[in-house]
C-alpha cells in the first residue's frame, strides 16, 4: 500500500457491504433467515421460479461493496465447475455482469474451476487480480496417489483468451473504496503452520515443496463495524490472515469472517481444531462463518465456543453488513 495513506483511516471504509455466497460445499433449505442474513428457505426450494442452488466442493463469493452512490461487485473466487456458480447467480436474481472486478485466491481447481464460465457470463473484459505463483504446475505425490499437474487449466493465456485483463501481483492492492486483497500471508501463529507432504510445484525449473505463497484473502473495512475477512482457503492459518488483516489495514476490530478454515482434513489434528476456535473465540468476532474445507468438526467447536458469533452460511446465502 502507499506509505502515504493511512489504512486505518475511516474515510477508507465502504458503508455497507453485501456478501452473496455464490458456491458452497453444502446446501440447507431448512435454515431461517436472520438479522443481516437471507437464505433460500423451503418457499424457495419447492416452490421453485429459476431452480434451487446447488453445491459442490469449493467456494466463491460476489461482494458488492457500496460507498456513498457508488457500488463495486467483485467476484472472488469461482468454485470447482462451470455450472454452478453461473446456475446459482441465475437462481438468486444475479446478473454476473455487473461484475467490475475478479479475484482469484490461489491457483487451486476448487477455487478457480468455474472461472472460465464465469468470466463468459460477466461478457466483457474485466481486470483479474492473482498471484504469479498461482501459475506453477502443482502435484500431489503420495504412497496412495500421485496427481500430476491438476492446475493445469488454469493458465494466464486462458484467462486472457477469456477475456480476463490478468494482474500479477504479490503484494496487498486496493480494490475499492475500503476493499483490498492481502497479498501473500504470513503465517504468525505456531500451530498453524502446513508441513507441505506430498504437496509439489515446478518452479524455477525444479521440482519443490509448495508453500502455496500465492494464497491470498480479501479484507474490507466497514465503516463503524470494523474489518470483514473473507479468507477462502485457511492455508496460510485462518488466525493468521485475521492477524494480517488487522495489521494491514491498520483496524483491530474484526465484525466478521468467512470463508474455509481448512481444518476439515482427516490428517488435521483434534488439538489443531480446538486452539483455532479458541483463538477465534478471544478476538471479539461478531460474525464467524466456518465453509468449505472447514469440516464438521470445525463448525462444531466454533459454535461452542463462540454461541453468539457462530453463523452457518451455505451456498445462496447472503449477508450485509453496515453500521
Amino acid at each position: 500500500m502507499d506509505a502515504t495513506v493511512d489504512p486505518g483511516d475511516d474515510v477508507l471504509a465502504c458503508d455497507r457491504v453485501t456478501i452473496t455466497v455464490l458456491v458452497d460445499n453444502y446446501i440447507d433449505m431448512l435454515m431461517p433467515d436472520e438479522p443481516g442474513i437471507v437464505r433460500q428457505g423451503m418457499p424457495e426450494h419447492f416452490a421453485a421460479r429459476r431452480g434451487t442452488p446447488l453445491a459442490e466442493n469449493g467456494i466463491s463469493f460476489l461482494v458488492q461493496a457500496t460507498t456513498g452512490d457508488r457500488t463495486t461487485s467483485l467476484l472472488f473466487d469461482a468454485g470447482l465447475s462451470a455450472v454452478p456458480i453461473v446456475h446459482n447467480a441465475r437462481v438468486l436474481g444475479l446478473d454476473l455482469a455487473v461484475v467490475d472486478q475478479v479475484v482469484l485466491s490461489h491457483g487451486h481447481p476448487d477455487h478457480f474451476g468455474g472461472i472460465y464460465a464465469a468470466l463468459a457470463a460477466i461478457g466483457r473484459p474485466v481486470p483479474l487480480t492473482v498471484h504469479p505463483a498461482a501459475f506453477r504446475p502443482r502435484f500431489i505425490s503420495t504412497p496412495a496417489v500421485v496427481m500430476p499437474y491438476f492446475n493445469l487449466a488454469l493458465t494466464r493465456r486462458a484467462l486472457e483468451d477469456a477475456g480476463a485483463g490478468v494482474i500479477e501481483v504479490k503484494e496487498p492492492i486496493s480494490l475499492a473504496t475500503g476493499v483490498m486483497t492481502s497479498g501473500e500471508i504470513p503465517t504468525l501463529v505456531d500451530f498453524e503452520t502446513e508441513v507441505p507432504t506430498g504437496r509439489l510445484c515446478v518452479h524455477d525449473g525444479r521440482v519443490v515443496p509448495d508453500a502455496i505463497e500465492d494464497y491470498q484473502a480479501l479484507i474490507i473495512h466497514v465503516r463503524g463495524l470494523g474489518l470483514v475477512v473473507l479468507d477462502p482457503c485457511g492455508h496460510a492459518g485462518v488466525v493468521s490472515s485475521i492477524l494480517h488483516a488487522r495489521e494491514l489495514s491498520g483496524v483491530e476490530q474484526v465484525h466478521a469472517l468467512m470463508g474455509g478454515f481448512h481444518l476439515g482434513h482427516p490428517a488435521i489434528s483434534q488439538e489443531k481444531v480446538i486452539r483455532t476456535a479458541d483463538m477465534l473465540a478471544g478476538l471479539g468476532i461478531r460474525h464467524v462463518s466456518p465453509m468449505h474445507c472447514s469440516g464438521f468438526r470445525t463448525q462444531r467447536a466454533v459454535a461452542e465456543r463462540s454461541p453468539e458469533s457462530f453463523r452457518l452460511m451455505t451456498a445462496g446465502s447472503v449477508a450485509t453488513f453496515k453500521a
